[in-house]
Parts: structure tokens; C-alpha cells; sequence
């Protein structure tokens, strides 16, 4: 499991072990450890640059930076 905090709950975690499952905690999360996080932070700038030639219109803003990417 990932550490969200619904996951920490005693509920959840009492439910889990009663269908016989074992808890396997995640380490921290860090996007410098996922390549993909890096490929999405040049999409998103793409997209932000693009929105207000496109008044603010998310779908025109991503199919034009999408042109370029």
C-alpha cells in the first residue's frame, strides 16, 4: 500500500488482515524516482503556455502544445 492516510485508518487495516492479506507499506513517494513525472512536468508547461492564446480553453491549449512536444 502507498502512505495515504485513509490507508492508515485501524478499519482498513483490520479488514485487510481479516482476508488474510499482509501489509506491505510502500517507501516515500519521490517523482525523481519516476521517469514518467519528468516527461509530464514538459507537458503540463507546454500547456500552461499555451492556454491563454487559446482563451483558456484546456483541449485547444493541450492539442496545440501536444503539435510541438
Amino acid at each position: 500500500m502507498d502512505n495515504a492516510p485513509f490507508h492508515n485508518s485501524r478499519k482498513i487495516r483490520e479488514l485487510i488482515e481479516k482476508a488474510g492479506c499482509e501489509l506491505l507499506f510502500l517507501p516515500t513517494y519521490s517523482p525523481d524516482l519516476n521517469p514518467i513525472e519528468h516527461w509530464w512536468h514538459k507537458v503540463k508547461t507546454a500547456i500552461r503556455k499555451e492556454l491563454p492564446k487559446h482563451d483558456f480553453n484546456i483541449h485547444k491549449a493541450a492539442d496545440s502544445a501536444f503539435q510541438y512536444l
